[in-house]
């Protein structure tokens, strides 16, 4: 769950902090209020690119922070994988900082590359809006998708499905080896014919 929000001298915004609580939040306010620049700020924290024409005019550098819970014990396990990992309290903060020359991300003051980052944060929040990141689009998303909308009907049927796999991955080791079986008899038993046939046509007599 994402807590909150920190933005320094981007665009418009000289600084802001906003929270964010469980269920719906809403962001009011005219229009060149900066409602837009908000939610911009955290697509550029989650890993979009970056553009030195955002960083507010006088000013050298801008900065994005997010501060994240994660309570979800798959969702832990899942950061783990990419070696990261929420402090004792279960947050997790995401950075980024946007210089003249370029921009550098850090997940709990470690840098990250871009890459990291989006693996990271992906997990952790999803944007959906007319131009911004939707998970739809994701091809590795979709199975997970189709889990968690199916997963009470569906979970007897996965495990069902599993152990008649891992039954026929048994079966299948099985046949293997008893054709890799059957293959040697035949060609010890060509080669006991060979056997046979040199001896009966050698036709030896006793003493020889």
């Amino acid at each position: 769950m994402l807590l909150g929000l920190g933005v320094k001298n981007l665009a418009l915004i000289e600084e802001a902090d906003v929270s964010f609580t469980e269920g719906l939040n809403i962001l009011t306010g005219e229009t060149g209020a900066g409602k837009s620049i908000i939610i911009g700020s955290i697509g550029l924290a989650l890993g979009a690119k970056a553009s030195r024409d955002m960083i507010r005019q006088g000013e050298e550098s801008a900065s994005i922070q997010l501060v994240f819970s994660v309570d979800d014990e798959e969702r832990r396990k899942a950061l783990e994988e990419l070696s990261v990992a929420p402090d004792e309290e279960g947050i997790l903060i995401i950075s980024k900082k946007i210089t003249q020359a370029r921009s550098i991300s850090r997940v709990n003051d470690e840098t990250v590359t871009t890459a990291k980052l989006r693996a990271v944060t992906g997990l952790l929040l999803d944007m959906h809006g007319q131009h911004e990141h939707q998970s739809l689009l994701h091809l590795h998303k979709h199975l997970e998708i189709l889990d968690a909308y199916c997963r009470t009907e569906a979970e007897s049927w996965k495990e069902k499905i599993a152990g008649e796999y891992r039954q026929y991955q048994a079966l299948e080791s099985r046949l293997s080896s008893m054709e890799g079986g059957l293959e040697e008899r035949l060609r010890e038993a060509d080669f006991c014919r060979f056997e046979i046939q040199s001896i009966e046509e050698a036709a030896l007599r006793e003493g020889e």
